[in-house]
């Protein structure tokens, strides 16, 4: 077995990274960004390389013969360069996808989606199914999303390829080596938000329960199609940080505003962010869940309150 990670310089990819590689498993790295803790891993290789280029790519894949892709490449902060950031995300991501369909040696490929393509709805109902509609609204990262899983439920595939598509939440761990993110925003804002007076339900992966699925996954010679990568629970964000003030406001108006901010490019959120974040996603795990007879380590609440514990503890927070 041998994996190649792209986007293994990010906090998901970099988990993983850290977890296959300490279980002796050789894996490839692929990153437009170094990441020097992986200095002398003598089951990590990394490349500094752009998913936008076919041919370089194809020369990593030619040296590596990498068995399993995990594919984590995407930006996580929207660009104001739109026809740039689909670039990236989606004719990155077919390149990705193009050239592991026609190397001999890939033999399962997995693309980590996103639940934020089912979007954030007034209407959004509890424990939403793979089967139910992708609705990303104008949400930029969730349409490249529903874009990239478009195409490669289109492909023709060669026969000894699997492909399986992760809906994955927000993870959350202590190995996060990256400012920023969700769980810092929750846990360290002096004050939070609520939107028309509705607290946002948030769902929350602890990285063991990630690194224990995704192993499952990658040593499943069967398995393929799409799975909900979530906990078997949610949270309020009110209940996470119950003692934090929180401020009403209005959602229209926030988005205005937002949209005045990204405009002028003072702030790094478009207005389909605070839509997100006002209307929460729970994505339904039990496909997963009974194709392992999994049980998770943490739920959202309990897992966000060990991280931070921790992340305390290391000077992180």
């Amino acid at each position: 077995m041998k994996l190649l990670i792209t986007g293994s310089s990010g906090n998901v990819g970099f988990i993983l990274s850290k977890y296959f590689t300490m279980k002796g498993i050789k894996t490839a790295g692929l990153d437009i960004v170094e990441n020097p803790v992986w200095a002398g891993n003598k089951n990590f290789t990394f490349y500094k390389a752009d998913i936008t280029c076919m041919e370089e790519l194809r020369k990593i894949f030619i040296k590596e013969k990498p068995t399993h892709i995990l594919h984590l490449a995407y930006l996580m902060k929207p660009l104001h360069d739109k026809k740039r950031e689909y670039e990236i995300d989606v004719q990155g991501s077919q390149n990705v996808i193009n050239i592991s369909n026609e190397t001999s040696s890939v033999k399962q490929f997995i693309l980590f989606s996103s639940t934020s393509a089912y979007g954030g709805w007034p209407d959004n109902k509890l424990w939403i199914r793979e089967t139910d509609p992708l609705r990303p609204g104008d949400y930029r990262y969730g349409i490249n999303k529903k874009k990239i899983e478009e195409f490669l439920n289109s492909l023709k595939k060669k026969k000894d390829l699997r492909f399986v598509i992760v809906r994955m939440c927000t993870v959350i761990g202590a190995s996060e080596h990256k400012k920023g993110g969700l769980l810092r925003l929750i846990a360290k804002s002096p004050f939070l938000v609520k939107y028309n007076n509705k607290s946002c339900d948030v769902q929350f992966l602890h990285e063991d329960d990630l690194t224990s699925l995704v192993y499952l996954i990658i040593n499943d010679k069967e398995i393929k199609g799409t799975y909900n990568l979530a906990p078997d629970s949610y949270s309020p964000v009110t209940h996470l940080v119950p003692d934090r003030k929180f401020i009403n406001l209005s959602l229209g108006f926030m988005k205005i505003i937002t949209g005045i901010l990204w405009y002028l490019r003072i702030s790094g959120f478009r207005p389909p962010a605070i839509q997100l974040s006002a209307y929460g996603i729970v994505a339904d795990p039990c496909k997963i869940m009974k194709r392992y007879n999994y049980t998770f380590k943490y739920t959202t609440l309990t897992g966000f309150r060990q991280v931070v514990e921790e992340m305390k503890k290391n000077k992180k927070l």
